[in-house]
């Protein structure tokens, strides 16, 4: 017996809530019922499951709930990779540069200058901190509401399901006496930012003013701003100190949420954070309403793009028609391939059509991790590809 994962949930989480059903601790669960994998779990390096769990267990789970390999993964931070992340490993400078620098959001281009940056990795301090949960005071009061994967993240201020602001939780059992943590609404503009941050994490899309984006976009826009909302007086113009200034006044909060020392997001305090959210949050109202401009290179989607004539029969909305259809057309033929098997070889033999060996196992691995089951989809040898498997050391 196991219930539904939540669109959000935490690996670890519905872990919890499965135990329950059984009557077991979580621990026990994983422990004794989980067959060769479950000796996995007495390796420190793979106690995180919401991490990144070993594939064994994964697999374990799998077989014995039915959930599917891809939904599996999702529940993990490496399930978001390289949306959320580049990648799991610790960066330095390089890593930092392109996702935080890369590109501006209130700023012109290039004018966030340079910042020393050693080991970083974007939204998570370092792997065995293990900060502590925040959570939405109406969900843990919950049993059936499952803790979110973004509960030990930096990322959002309020719940997007119930615009409470999201405060301490508990770090063992997610679920709390009702009433004993008391819900606050979250600020209007707060919560709307939230809501698009949710969108991107059920969705893989944000719609934002202009138009909708990637939800790796998304999460870069807003790591860039928070960085932005931190910059120092001596490296910015005066547009951009007047428009910083505005922004900080709105939200009653010092400017650079009282920052003396520039350091990186992740290794600021919570009450710092939570701040610097509610200044991004207040800098894109701003933005949209026209109160200040966003002059970065990706400032423009924060604001509507003004009306103006099209003639019928533009080239431009018959390719974004067609691109449309396409990407519906790919959405319906992977729906398809995770209950058919002849849809499942089919798509595998599209996706890795005069590719090299090492290629085509790396598209078959992206096929399972979507949610294509494993024995749907053959190996070079089933699938014919005699080609690959003679010239398997290319």
């Amino acid at each position: 017996m196991h219930p539904c994962p939540g669109p959000d949930e935490a690996l670890t989480s519905w872990l919890e809530r499965v135990a329950r059903l059984h009557g077991l601790p979580a621990r026990d669960l994983l422990r004794y019922n989980l067959g060769p994998a479950s000796a996995l779990l007495d390796d420190p390096a793979a106690a995180d499951l919401d991490w990144d769990p070993p594939a064994a267990v994964l697999a374990a789970l799998d077989e014995r709930t039915g959930a599917g390999l891809g939904e599996l993964r999702r529940m993990t931070i490496a399930g978001w990779v390289p949306w959320l992340l580049d990648t799991l490993e610790d960066g330095g400078q390089e890593a930092f540069d392109t996702y935080v620098r890369q590109h501006s959001v209130l700023l012109a281009p290039g004018e966030a200058g340079s910042s020393a940056v050693l080991q970083w990795r974007p939204w998570l301090p370092e792997r065995q901190a293990h900060p502590a949960r925040r959570v939405c005071p109406v969900c843990a009061a919950d049993p059936d509401c499952g803790m979110p994967l973004t509960a030990r993240l930096p990322i959002m201020t309020s719940c997007a399901g119930h615009g409470c602001r999201l405060k301490p939780g508990p770090d063992v059992a997610f679920t709390v006496p009702a009433g004993q943590v008391p819900p606050e609404p979250a600020a209007a503009h707060a919560a709307a930012m939230d809501r698009r941050t949710y969108q991107g994490l059920t969705t893989g899309q944000v719609t934002l003013p202009r138009r909708v984006v990637h939800a790796g976009v998304w999460f870069r826009l807003l790591r860039t701003l928070l960085d932005e909302l931190t910059a120092s007086r001596s490296r910015l113009s005066q547009a951009s100190i007047a428009t910083l200034e505005r922004i900080w006044s709105a939200t009653g909060h010092p400017w650079r949420a009282g920052l003396s020392t520039w350091r990186p997001y992740e290794q600021l305090d919570p009450r710092r954070q939570q701040q610097l959210l509610e200044a991004a949050a207040t800098a894109m109202q701003l933005a949209e309403t026209g109160a200040i401009t966003a002059r970065g290179t990706l400032g423009p989607l924060l604001t509507r793009e003004s009306h103006g004539p099209v003639y019928e029969g533009d080239q431009s909305s018959q390719r974004d028609r067609d691109l449309l259809r396409a990407r519906q057309e790919l959405d319906a033929a992977i729906d398809a391939a995770r209950t058919d098997p002849a849809a499942a070889r089919q798509i595998l033999t599209q996706f890795t059509a005069g590719v090299s060996l090492p290629l085509f196992e790396r598209q078959r691995q992206f096929l399972i991790n979507i949610g294509i089951p494993a024995r749907f989809l053959p190996d070079a040898r089933e699938l014919g590809r005699i080609d690959l498997v003679d010239n398997g050391t290319e």
